[in-house]
């Protein structure tokens, strides 16, 4: 048992976020097959848009909800809870400038997120994000489709005119390695 206490990893710019075009993953990753890649191509793509400059830290959220049912077979004396499936809700905030072409930088993530669009979106916990993503890359990856962006009304001055995704995942794979085409 340790007493030492272990050092974390700051949060700020070491979340890079990406999302990904449904048509440049071709090839998802497979559950049960040894481990979990991507191709690098899938995170450096034209398609593909980084979005974490664009986003405060709290503008993402992932929520995972198991669905469950009660099992008990004749000799189980005590009833289990096993997982049927699971809810994958995505909400993702960033900037936008209505006054601005979708194809500014300003608006590259609201372009990203049409509604109904099927994306994933890709997090690598830790690395920094000022540095292109490597073979030596992990990331978490969702797959989702978009199903409402809506513009957000500012409540101070100050603040960034904003918009929100809501995303329903249909898919998630944990730790998956990014390898080279």
């Amino acid at each position: 048992m340790s007493v030492t206490a272990i050092e974390g990893v700051v949060a700020a710019g070491r979340v890079p976020t990406w999302i990904i075009p449904a048509a440049s993953i071709t090839t998802e990753p497979v559950v049960g097959v040894g481990t979990y890649d991507i191709l690098l191509t899938a995170l450096t793509g034209g398609t593909t848009v980084k979005v974490d400059c664009h986003m405060d830290i709290g503008d993402i959220s992932v929520t995972r909800t198991p669905t469950t049912k009660s099992r008990q077979r004749m000799c189980q004396v005590i009833a289990e809870t096993v997982t049927t499936g699971e809810t994958i809700d995505i909400t993702l905030s960033a900037v936008y400038d209505q006054q601005e072409s979708m194809t500014d930088e300003v608006n590259d993530v609201y372009a990203a997120l049409p509604e109904g669009a099927v994306v994933y979106i890709a997090q690598a916990f830790g690395w920094d994000s000022s540095v292109t993503p490597t073979t030596s890359t992990v990331v978490d990856l969702y797959r989702a489709t978009v199903q409402a962006r809506t513009k957000n009304q500012p409540t101070s001055f100050d603040e960034d005119l904003k918009f929100t995704a809501n995303l329903s995942g249909s898919r998630f794979w944990a730790d998956v390695a990014v390898v080279a085409a």
